[in-house]
């Protein structure tokens, strides 16, 4: 099976650093094949005949044994990312600007109420939707600028979360 790791918080540099040269060596001991990363922001590509939190387990026990470092990890099919991106609501958008776009991947599925609670700040220029465990952003004022950061959807929705821009998102299912 091949998969796709999202790493939470990690960096280029500051807090959480993580080399993704260091990284993708320290893989090699994994039982992981021709695993791969993509930029600095911590995504993984790889194959391996393991069931998903086995290998969210695997990666994490990796991070905290050879980078001391302790950050969420979610892992899905690099098939069910490119589903999320056939479906995606907001395609027309999307091709109009990709640069607003972005997927909020969950660890598990926000509870209704908490779902509902939150789709009453969804605008025209800020618009997401929840669909089970992936959010689809649009965000028109900018990533920069909105309010609306991955740590409020997390706060608001109970959830663990990392976000790709659909740039990013796009090249995982490529590799």
């Amino acid at each position: 099976m091949r998969y796709v790791a999202l790493l939470r918080g990690v960096n280029v540099s500051g807090k959480n650093k993580l080399p993704m040269a260091l990284l993708r060596e320290a893989l090699k001991a994994t039982p992981f094949c021709d695993a791969t990363t993509y930029i600095q922001s911590g995504n993984i590509v790889f194959n391996a005949d393991l069931d998903i939190t086995t290998c969210e387990q695997i990666i994490a026990d990796l991070l905290k044994a050879e980078f001391d470092l302790n950050v969420p990890v979610i892992v899905r099919e690099q098939s069910a990312i490119k589903d999320i991106l056939k479906v995606n609501p907001f395609e027309t958008r999307t091709i109009e600007n990709s640069k607003f776009m972005s997927f909020g991947f969950f660890d598990k599925i926000p509870v209704t109420e908490k779902i509902d609670e939150v789709m009453s700040f969804s605008t025209e220029i800020e618009t997401f939707k929840i669909v089970d465990d992936v959010m689809y952003f649009y965000c028109g004022v900018g990533f920069g600028k909105t309010k609306m950061t991955n740590a409020w959807f997390e706060k608001k929705l109970g959830v663990t979360s990392t976000m790709r821009n659909y740039n990013t998102t796009t090249k995982l299912v490529s590799l």
